[in-house]
């Protein structure tokens, strides 16, 4: 703990120091590095720096609420950041392309609370207890005398809402219900949120549901449940990758199963592997035998290979633990 604090005030150090900041959230966007990245964007903003947003992937439809339109594709050439800031990346591959910046950097912050961090910027700050990154972008916030608006707080909330599974997985702690509640007391529109986050699926969507559900596969006597996502159903559909985010947990949440996986399609011979665990088991270790990591109950990977070769490698990566 004593070497976070340290982190932590070193970060904080740097940030004080920097005006022309870039800010990276990972890789297949969720709404924890999406709400965490645009709230310091908008706390850094309220003090005089120059941030920006950087990320060329497509933002996730029930996010599109955000204020997105401040996320930049593309950076000017003439702009040399004095600070980059990795926000909710576990490890410089979920930056894809903009791991360069980190390269380049003079100063590079890591903020992150993924148990399997690999501590690769010059300052990290890891908080693997915190339930979202977006707890320690509030703490950050807060500890910096920046004040919480509105816009500052529904970007934090729907960080911390959708990495908790609205509260519900066992990384939410009496912490995360107490910023929750000063969130809501900044005076957010919570209906709205709630609603656009969880209760207004476009209709594509939903057919990608209903082909993905038909891919359902059971092993080890129902303790694994498998779907997966091809490129084809998503053009026949005429939905995104961005639009598969929370379909694992049809697999994870049927009764007698221990563990729910999701195989993506992200081009012909990658294919982007989730896990989720619904009790004991640590499907971080499991992400990590084919380089990837994670939360104990959450992880991921990508494998090269086709379809059918990357899903017999993750059911045999299950045989002596179900």
């Amino acid at each position: 703990m004593e070497g976070k604090m340290m982190s932590k005030e070193k970060i904080y150090q740097e940030i004080e120091r920097g005006e022309h900041i870039f800010i990276l959230p990972h890789v297949l966007p969720d709404g924890d590095t999406i709400g965490s990245s645009l709230a310091l964007f908008l706390a850094l903003k309220k003090v005089g720096k120059k941030p920006y947003v950087l990320l060329s992937d497509d933002i996730p439809y029930h996010l599109t609420f955000l204020p997105i339109g401040d996320i930049q594709r593309e950076i000017a050439e003439t702009i040399t950041p004095d600070l980059v800031i990795a926000v909710d990346c576990s490890d410089m591959e979920r930056l894809g392309s903009r791991r360069k910046y980190i390269e380049q950097a003079s100063i590079s912050l890591n903020i992150d609370h993924h148990i399997t961090n690999t501590r690769f910027a010059s300052v990290n700050w890891v908080d693997d207890e915190a339930a979202a990154t977006g707890e320690m972008i509030y703490t950050l916030i807060k500890d910096m005398g920046i004040s919480l608006d509105q816009e500052i707080a529904t970007c934090l909330y729907a960080a911390i809402t959708t990495d908790t599974g609205s509260f519900k997985y066992s990384n939410t702690t009496p912490k995360t219900h107490r910023i929750a509640a000063e969130l809501l007391a900044s005076g957010i529109p919570l209906n709205g949120i709630t609603t656009e986050i969880y209760q207004n699926k476009p209709a594509y969507q939903v057919k990608l549901l209903s082909v993905v559900l038909n891919t359902l596969e059971f092993c080890y006597s129902g303790k694994l449940a498998l779907l997966h996502v091809t490129q084809d159903m998503l053009d026949g559909t005429g939905a995104k990758v961005s639009d598969t985010d929370g379909l694992i947990e049809y697999a994870r949440d049927i009764k007698g199963v221990e563990v729910g996986v999701l195989l993506k399609e992200l081009e012909p011979g990658e294919i982007k592997v989730g896990f989720r665990s619904k009790y004991n088991i640590d499907v971080s270790k499991v992400a990590g035998q084919f380089g990837g990591g994670g939360h104990t109950k959450a992880s991921g990977c990508t494998i090269k290979g086709d379809m059918k070769n990357v899903k017999e490698a993750v059911v045999n990566a299950f045989k002596n633990i179900l």
